[in-house]
């Protein structure tokens, strides 16, 4: 309750007082709202809360949540101020908007009420619509358009499935399992619409041009509090519907086709943000493979936490590098000689993403494969163990990049102070925790 307190009181202040204040104290209030509420999730752990008869529940997956989504949203706000500044962009709206968005995937990760999360998603959402068109010009303009259209096709569906479950089952919650055609083709538009959400194929189509447009810190957090909050509501609908026959059937083909699209794509970009973007979507596909375990949620929310940290550093390094035309392959040339805690950092991140031992990408992965295997999806597990070494050779491609090869005439990247204490903080518990 009080994560959900703060977080409100936080975006309303940010609302009212950024008539009055500079955006310097609009951002540190930001830093701080974030800060605070992550010190009252630590402090209330493992304290379930069960609140407005059921509206809010506060338990053990929803923490695990909302820590790789504050995670994110602090990593956004310390890493991200220097990019938005450079094209003055960094207006007290850009931190109310991106705070309204981090209340909305709380929201989404604590409900088990359909219409709550229907809310905490549309919370989440419409700030995304404004923010990744902050960069104004033609890409971001692009990005914006694009995320608003489809994402409000796919509210949409999701919304006439919500109407169809509670036709079915005569209830909101996601716990009330039904049996029939209409409760068949109320589950399958929610799917819809939560898997375009968490960019499960074939709903993803939109990720790599939106994450591309969106002004890199956005699309930071956008890779990873809106993931998490997205997987958080797909799991607890999937596991309250109990997943069997058809719907294993189904879901296994999205899985499928999520790991294919996502890494064959990235093998044929030569840019890193698009990179990421595609590697985003396997990602999510890895993270969908928990799901055929008999108690997904401990190895989702792990992996989650493991994610935010591996992309948030990623993206972070990025949004260093980046002055609004994207990070191409050559940018990264020779980044450890440039910058060396910037390289380190970069090396963390890929070789955490790649799964190598014994960083944190590994663990996260092996707990959802075993979680699978538990479940009895060894086939799924196979396709996914071989399509994890097809992205280990982006990734390493990446780090190669950073690593061996000359920097040639490219400029010294800079990082303000508490940039470099934000990254470096990151980097160690990457390591601490694998």
């Amino acid at each position: 309750m009080s994560v959900l307190v703060i977080l409100a009181a936080t975006a309303l202040l940010i609302t009212f007082l950024g008539f009055f204040l500079r955006v310097d104290w609009i951002r540190w209030l930001a830093t701080l709202g974030f800060a605070g509420a992550l010190l009252a999730q630590l402090l209330s752990w493992n304290h379930t809360q069960v609140l407005f008869e059921g509206l809010y529940v506060y338990n053990a997956f929803s923490q695990g949540v909302t820590l790789a989504i504050l995670v994110g949203a602090l990593l956004t706000v310390l890493v991200g101020q220097r990019y938005m500044r450079q094209g003055d962009h960094e207006q007290f709206e850009y931190y109310a908007l991106l705070a309204f968005a981090i209340l909305g995937a709380h929201v989404m990760s604590a409900t088990d009420n359909l219409v709550v999360m229907l809310i905490g998603i549309e919370l989440l959402s419409i700030p995304f619509y404004v923010l990744a068109g902050f960069r104004r010009d033609l890409a971001s303009y692009e990005a914006s358009l694009k995320y608003f259209l489809l994402g409000a096709v796919a509210s949409g569906v999701l919304l006439y499935g919500i109407v169809l479950h509670y036709g079915a089952v005569q209830s909101f919650s996601v716990a009330v399992a039904g049996h029939g055609t209409l409760y068949a083709v109320a589950l399958s538009m929610i799917l819809v619409g939560l898997g375009f959400k968490a960019s499960l194929a074939p709903f993803q189509w939109w990720v790599p041009d939106v994450y591309q447009g969106s002004p890199t810190p956005v699309t930071l957090v956008m890779a990873t509090g809106v993931k998490a909050a997205a997987f958080a509501a797909l799991a607890r609908v999937i596991v309250g519907a109990g997943l069997g026959g058809p719907w294993s059937v189904l879901l296994a083909v999205m899985v499928v086709l999520t790991l294919l699209y996502g890494n064959l794509a990235a093998l044929a970009q030569s840019e890193a943000k698009r990179v990421l973007a595609y590697s985003s979507v396997a990602h999510a596909g890895y993270l969908a493979v928990a799901l055929f375990g008999p108690n997904p949620g401990p190895a989702l929310g792990y992996y989650l936490l493991a994610y935010t940290l591996s992309t948030g550093l990623a993206f972070a390094v990025l949004s260093l590098m980046d002055k609004g035309e994207g990070v191409p392959y050559g940018n990264l040339h020779g980044l450890i000689y440039r910058s060396p805690l910037l390289g380190i950092v970069w090396a963390v991140a890929m070789l955490s993403l790649a799964g190598i031992p014994p960083f944190v990408g590994f663990w996260a992965k092996y707990l959802v494969f075993v979680e699978a295997v538990k479940g009895g999806a060894y086939g799924l597990v196979i396709f996914a163990l071989v399509t994890s070494v097809v992205a280990a050779y982006y990734y390493l491609k990446l780090l190669s990049l950073a690593t061996f090869t000359k920097p040639g005439q490219l400029e010294k990247p800079q990082a303000g102070t508490a940039a470099r204490l934000t990254l470096g903080a990151t980097a160690f518990v990457v390591l601490l925790i694998g």
